[in-house]
Parts: C-alpha cells; structure tokens; sequence
C-alpha cells in the first residue's frame, strides 16, 4: 500500500486517509492501530469512511466488506501476484469469488494484476471481475529494484559491512519457517563465525499478530543476544533483501523478492497444499536448493553463494512479474483516471526505500579460538549460545555488565567500550580485582584499537591495521602471550596485522 501510494502521496490536489475494520476478528489485524500511529496519517473510523464519499479507494484485500464504500476500488494483491490459496480451500487469495462479486456486480473497478497470465485466475473467480482486470506489474518489485544501488549502505545499517549477511524470512502459520524449525535463527549465529558473517531475521507481521510482539521477542531472546537483527515487520525488509548474501526463506513472497533482486536462496519446506499450481513460487522451489536443517549451516550457505550466478531467477522473475520496472507508469494513470483529474507532469517512478535505522546486536560474551597459522595466529570467534564449540586455545570474551555472572566467572577476558582513554587504567585495574580468575582486562576505544591490561599490571594499545573488523578480536594476543611489537592474525581468510605499543 505505501509503495503505491508514494505514487500519489505528494499531489497537493489529494488527501490521503487510512481506515481499517477495528471490529473486525481477523487475527492479522492487531497491530495496524499502531502501525497507523507511526505513520502520523490521517485515520477516519471504518464507519465514518462507508458514510463518506471517496473519489478513489485502495485496497490490498478482498476480504473487508468493499462493497459498502461509495467509490471506486482498486484491488491490488498483497504480496507478489497471486501465488496461494486460502488455507483449506482451493480459492486463491485475493481473488474470492464471494468477495469480488455482490448483488450481481463487480465490487472492485479495477483489479490489478502483476503478470498477464494471472488473468486465467481471476476468470475462474468470474468472467465480469476479469473484465476489470488490468495488469500493472508489481510496485513492490519495482521500488525494491529502485534501491539497487544503496545496497553497501543497507548491508553497513544491518551490521555487516564486510561480513556474509544471511537473511532469514518467514511466513506466518504452521507450516512456514518458524513454524517448522523455531531454532533455525539461534542455530545460525550459534554456528557461523561471527567476524565473517552476520545474521538478521524478517517475519511477517501474522507472526507478531498472532502471538505478540512481546511473545515473539521472548522467543527470539537468545538468537538476539548472540547477534541476531529482527526487523520489525513494516519496515527495513526491503533493505534486508537488497542486501544479502544470501537468504533462507520457505515459501512466502520474500523468496520471490529476494529472486528479484538477484540473491541465493535456500528455500525450506515444500510450499504445502496452499501452493497454486503451475505458480511462479512452484517454479522458484523446483531450480532452488533445500536447506537441510539437520546439517551444519555454514558451508550449505557457503555453497549457495558459491553456485550462485546473475541471473539464475530471472527466469522465475519473469514468470512473476509482468512488465518489470515499468509498474509506476502504467499504474499512475489508473489511478488518476479513476478519481477523473489529470496526471502530474512529472514522470512517475518510485522512490528507493530509506536506509533503515536498525538497532545493533552486541554479543555479551564469545567463545573463542586461537592456533598457530604459520607465523600468524589464526583466531574464530562465536557468540556464546550454550553450543559446544571445539576449539584449539579455546577461551570466554565476556562484557562486563552484559554478560551473566556465570559466563563473567569463567571468562579469561573482560572486556568493555570506553569513549576516553583515560578511564581505562582505574577501570582495567578494579575489572581484574573483582573476577581474579579473568587473564586480561581489555576495551575498545575505536573502530580499530584495543586497550589492554594483563594479570601482571602491563598495559598495551593494540592497533589493528583494517578498521573493518571488532578490533576486540586483537585482545587475545594478550591472552596468548603475544605481544610483540608487530602480530598477525588470520581471521577467516584474511590476514590483519597488529601493531603493539
């Protein structure tokens, strides 16, 4: 809906207003007061609006009671195309006979369509609701492409700047990700290397509407704690597709999106018996490799990257999305011609998606591991999530306040982030006094130096030469012993010098 209405949004000629069934009892309408409220738009009660006359409405579903408002519609899909069918039923969504068809009339004066083929659909549902069918192409797609290029800035929002970013999107109900593998987000950052990759995680908002937020935070407790971003379901998914590395979906319409915009995916599950045959997310399940849950992640991830090439959906894409980067113009005038004023000037197009403000995920504490590579010292580090993790120099980096009690007691270095240096000394000194069983005392101070005071009341700036990886990862050199005036370590494939002062 707002991609579609940012065509229009600015056109001093009109006033936008939302309005919403609040005495409705679909599950998936809790949220939507608030969601409104964020938006800081004009909201007229459901009442008010079906007394009122509108030159234009906009509707993204068949299933609220359209035929009572006094104007024309525009019934639009809300996800990419018309893919499903509703649950225990072979309808497809978004296009209920009952719903599109009232007293002997067409409720919707136009019912848009992604993809012409989408048409034989709607003649099932009535030869007079396809007579309003137009195709138009998908907005969603099209603005999604339109933030191509802000993808470095999206994935340095999301946390992983020069780190594998792995998305993890679900689609509501039993049979959707979360429904059959609920550990899937906390196995990901129990077992991906955290200095090459990171993870984030989008829902559907049925998920939150269904359970809570507050339930669905409390599920997702630990996986966060360990690194995990959850984008709130209104926002910030775009971003997140645009920039992955790669995503694992089952078969909602983020797998589609993420086809669209060119990414790996690993699909899980096998689309149920909601699934439409001959769809375009048929055809995506049928060239996409499985993600098995009961293997080791990385390297299934890893080999989807790998195996990856430009343009292995485009086909499927093709198959989705009719007249692809071409939705504003051929929807714009629609809509215009509907509410029967002139089209702007100007040429219609939409505006990429912001770049999303996402709260980060520090981890509290790290298992980490340190061997001799040569004459470096190659060290990994993994959020610590209870997973056993068997490591050559194996050691806990834990935060001083974040932490628990139980990983501070056990931790070889304890460590924190000071803005001024000169508040380490007394800070170092009193760290190793109250956990007497903790090796090192270390703080970061910027994007590429580590504070760090040893058992011994040594004191070193540990200065990393790339400023793209947690320059905490250098404060185990102090564990080992290894401060000499240059270090190297191998983090993944990368060497990092260190300069020890």
């Amino acid at each position: 809906m707002l991609d579609i209405l940012s065509l229009i949004e600015n056109d001093r000629r009109l006033q936008l207003v939302f309005t919403y069934d609040a005495g409705s009892t679909a599950i998936f309408g809790a949220g939507v007061p608030e969601f409104l409220g964020t938006l800081r738009a004009s909201v007229v009660p459901w009442r008010q609006a079906l007394q009122s006359r509108f030159d234009l409405v906009i509707a993204a579903s068949e299933n609220d009671d359209l035929h009572l408002f006094d104007a024309p519609i525009v019934l639009v899909p809300h996800g990419i195309g018309y893919q499903k069918f509703y649950p225990r039923s072979r309808t497809v969504a978004g296009m209920n006979p009952a719903r599109l068809l009232r007293d002997g009339r067409v409720v919707p004066a136009m019912v848009a369509l992604s993809h012409a083929e989408q048409r034989a659909h709607l003649r099932d549902a009535g030869p007079e609701a396809a007579a309003r069918a137009v195709m138009v192409g998908d907005p969603c797609h099209d603005r999604l492409r339109a933030g191509i290029h802000r993808a470095s800035a999206y994935r340095a929002a999301l946390g992983a700047p020069d780190h594998k970013l792995v998305v993890v999107a679900s689609t509501w109900g039993p049979g959707s990700l979360l429904g059959t593998v609920p550990d899937l987000p906390l196995r990901l950052v129990s077992e991906l290397e955290y200095d090459g990759y990171r993870c984030c995680a989008v829902l559907h908002p049925g998920i939150t509407a269904a359970h809570s937020p507050w339930q669905v935070d409390a599920w997702l407790s630990e996986a966060r704690q360990a690194g995990l971003r959850v984008l709130p379901p209104e926002a910030g998914w775009q971003a997140a597709l645009t920039a992955a590395s790669c995503v694992i979906s089952d078969f909602g319409s983020l797998a589609l999106y993420a086809a669209a915009v060119d990414r790996p995916v690993l699909l899980i599950g096998d689309g149920g018996e909601t699934m439409v045959p001959g769809s375009p997310i048929e055809a995506l399940a049928e060239q996409t490799a499985r993600l098995d849950p009961d293997a080791p992640l990385g390297p299934q991830i890893d080999l989807a990257i790998h195996r990856h090439s430009p343009g292995d959906h485009a086909a499927v894409v093709k198959q989705a999305v009719g007249a692809a980067g071409l939705s504003a113009g051929l929807l714009r005038p629609w809509l215009y011609r509907l509410m029967k004023l002139p089209e702007p000037a100007t040429e219609a197009s939409f505006p990429p998606h912001e770049v999303p403000d996402v709260e980060p995920q520090e981890v509290a504490t790290f298992v980490v591991g340190a061997e001799e590579d040569g004459p470096a010292i190659r060290i990994v580090r993994f959020p610590s999530t209870g997973r056993r993790h068997d490591l050559a120099g194996k050691h806990l980096v834990s935060h001083e306040t974040r932490a628990t009690l139980r990983q501070l007691s056990g931790a070889a270095i304890v460590y924190c982030r000071v803005e001024e240096q000169d508040r380490f000394p007394s800070w170092s000194e009193e760290i190793l006094r109250r956990w007497p069983d903790a090796a090192v005392a270390a703080a970061t101070v910027d994007r590429n130096t580590c504070l760090v005071r040893t058992r011994d009341g040594a004191q070193y700036e540990l200065t990393m030469a790339s400023a793209s990886l947690d320059p905490l990862i250098a404060a185990s050199l102090a564990y080992l012993g290894r401060l000499s005036p240059t270090e190297v370590i191998n983090v993944g494939d990368r060497p990092v010098t260190i300069r020890v002062r």
